[in-house]
């Protein structure tokens, strides 16, 4: 067995490394027999010609095999194995420095774009209507590009997260995102709506982020997702559930981080420790919200949708709400609370937050003249 080092066959582009399974036989019989005459021996299960050659090929390119030069002329192609250790070894040092070398010129170019990029970062928004909106699809692709732009976050990063709780997994996320964020001295603002206050995940993640700098409120109207970082470039959901709009242009961007300061200064902040009368509170604000939507004449699917709770969640909250009311449907429900209170439909209540005294299963009809009891009724609920 040839056990010296000779010429590496290897080129500049690395051979596949998932070795055929005729190149493993082909080298199991060289090792063995300390020579190979691939094509002088023909046995039953031998490999077709073609496979037989592309894998004594692969051999050679890896360094596995080498022609024989004291083979006999006219005996055939004759090849000497090379033994595995070496060629690990010879292979693996060759690779080992490649890739160290095209680290290095990774990390040069790096550092020759780095002007380039902070230039364009901080250059006005293209002119173009086309340019200043790009449309993404698919997960990935809006993922890449927001962790593009958080990446490039170095003074203010908004978000606004409606609905309820937030899933576990991309909370774990987004804590790690936003570290990285904050760690480089930029604030973050983000928005909730109340019914987030009583996720757990949510509340863990809130805890975390608050704990290094972030700020958290809730507010109990619905509102868009959003995101907008350093007031140069915002996400804001497509028409399509998995489409997202990237917005580039200085005057769009302007006008929605002013949406979201305006939905900020009305907004409560979010409770880290979470205590009875807090909840009760929350409570309290997120049956106001349902009310007034009542009133409107929303359905109980779109209700929900908009305070951020889940269909079921919701229904318990209007069951309540028509058993405080002695109402049985939800017409009736929101007739009632329209003629008690017409301000409603307008305005928030300024109401205690206490819990209203139980109502009868089966209450008794009332008469015009119950109209200063109902109002009270909903002054409680609310």
């Amino acid at each position: 067995m040839k056990v010296c080092d000779s010429k590496n066959p290897f080129l500049n582009e690395p051979p596949s490394v998932v070795l055929s399974t005729e190149a493993k036989s082909l080298y199991r019989r060289a090792l063995r027999q300390g020579v190979l005459r691939p094509f002088a021996e023909q046995p039953s299960d031998a490999a077709p010609g073609q496979a037989r050659r592309t894998a004594v090929d692969q051999l050679v390119r890896l360094g596995l095999l080498e022609r024989n030069p004291a083979a006999e002329p006219g005996a055939g192609e004759e090849f000497l194995p090379i033994e595995p250790q070496i060629a690990e070894a010879r292979i693996g040092v060759t690779w080992r420095a490649k890739a160290l070398d095209l680290l290095s010129q990774a990390v040069d170019f790096s550092d020759q774009l780095a002007p380039f990029i902070e230039e364009h970062r901080k250059a006005p928004a293209p002119a173009s209507a086309s340019a200043a909106l790009d449309r993404i699809t698919g997960y990935q692709a809006i993922n890449f590009q927001l962790d593009r732009a958080l990446g490039e976050c170095r003074e203010e990063l908004l978000t606004a997260q409606p609905g309820g709780g937030r899933p576990a997994e991309l909370l774990k996320e987004a804590v790690e995102r936003d570290r990285a964020v904050l760690q480089r001295g930029a604030t973050m603002r983000t928005l909730y709506q109340h019914s987030a206050q009583f996720d757990v995940p949510t509340r863990q993640y809130v805890t975390e982020v608050t704990s290094i700098g972030a700020h958290v409120r809730t507010l109990d109207e619905f509102f868009k997702r959003l995101i907008v970082v350093d007031r140069r470039v915002a996400f804001i959901p497509a028409a399509d559930d998995d489409s997202a709009v990237v917005i580039h242009d200085e005057a769009v961007v302007h006008y929605l981080a002013d949406v979201f300061d305006r939905n900020w200064q009305r907004a409560t902040a979010f409770p880290v420790g979470q205590s009875p009368a807090v909840t009760r509170r929350i409570a309290n604000e997120v049956r106001q919200s349902i009310i007034r939507l009542l009133v409107e004449g929303e359905s109980e699917a779109v209700i929900a949708k908009r305070i951020g709770l889940s269909k079921r969640s919701c229904a318990a909250h209007i069951a309540k709400i028509k058993q405080q009311l002695g109402a049985e449907t939800l017409f009736q429900l929101g007739y009632r609370v329209a003629t008690a209170e017409p301000a409603l439909t307008t305005t928030r209540a300024a109401a205690p937050h206490t819990v209203p005294p139980a109502v009868p299963e089966n209450p008794p009809s009332r008469s015009h003249g119950d109209d200063r009891a109902v109002s009270r009724a909903v002054h409680d609920v609310i």
